[in-house]
């Protein structure tokens, strides 16, 4: 416990899945979270969750679709804290069909999420991080970014990209203080897991033996005890890495 003791993180998508884990694991140990999220009611349940964990933090509703709404975002962060030294990108959509019926607003949808809000929250952030001088940032994207699936191609593009961007800009922010980093998440049970593999436990255990060695599909913790490590001293070194998370998934 402790070991984000100081520092203040901001977490986008923080009212569900991943992105509650990780805002309530850092608070945990000893980072002021400001969790941002589209649907209030989440948001607000996630930080009840840090409150009664002992932790401090606020919520900011944002819907990172709107850049306004990133902005304002940046300013109560910073408002409320006075500095910001770590960012934790998860917010995020999947639209899961075959290719032939992918429409173009399902491509926009995509788009404005899961790559425009990363771009438009590091561009808010990254001023405020360098001049905190021993920050960072961490993107989620996905194993799609290291192995084919099918049905979610607009996903997987906009993780790649993200991970091309993130990677990119270590050279331009890290000898400035701001460590960047992505995590690559394999099959997470999530409200991003398709209904019908959430409702089929006979799904879910053909996903077990072909994808996870581990024997068991993943938790949102799992990728929480990564983004604490990242987010800490600890990871000093630490920038411009791709960490796959996955139970084995990739080597299947």
């Amino acid at each position: 416990m402790g070991r984000l003791n100081g520092k203040t993180a901001v977490v986008t998508g923080a009212g569900s899945g991943i992105g509650r884990a990780v805002a309530v694991m850092f608070a945990k140990e000893g980072a002021r979270v400001v969790c941002a999220n589209r649907t209030e009611a989440d948001g607000q349940q996630t930080l009840e969750m840090i409150r009664a964990a002992g932790g401090e933090g606020v919520y900011v509703s944002t819907d990172v679709r709107n850049k306004e709404d990133v902005e304002k975002l940046r300013d109560a962060s910073l408002k409320a804290y006075g500095g910001v030294s770590t960012l934790f990108n998860c917010a995020g959509i999947l639209v899961h069909a075959p290719f032939m019926e992918h429409t173009d607003e399902d491509l926009a949808k995509v788009y404005e999420t899961n790559f425009r809000g990363y771009y438009w929250m590091m561009q808010a952030f990254l001023p405020a991080l360098t001049e905190n001088g021993h920050a960072s940032i961490t993107n989620v994207a996905s194993i799609s970014v290291m192995k084919p699936e099918t049905n979610a191609y607009l996903y997987g593009a906009m993780k790649a990209a993200i991970n091309k961007m993130t990677r990119d800009l270590t050279r331009e922010f890290s000898p400035r203080g701001v460590r960047l980093n992505v995590i690559c998440p394999g099959p997470v049970q999530t409200n991003l897991t398709p209904k019908y593999v959430r409702e089929s436990a006979e799904i879910q255990n053909e996903i077990i033996r072909t994808t996870c060695p581990v024997g068991r599909l993943g938790v949102p913790d799992d990728i929480a005890y990564a983004a604490v490590w990242l987010a800490s001293d600890e990871a000093d070194w630490v920038t411009g890495s791709t960490i796959v998370i996955d139970g084995g998934a990739c080597n299947m």
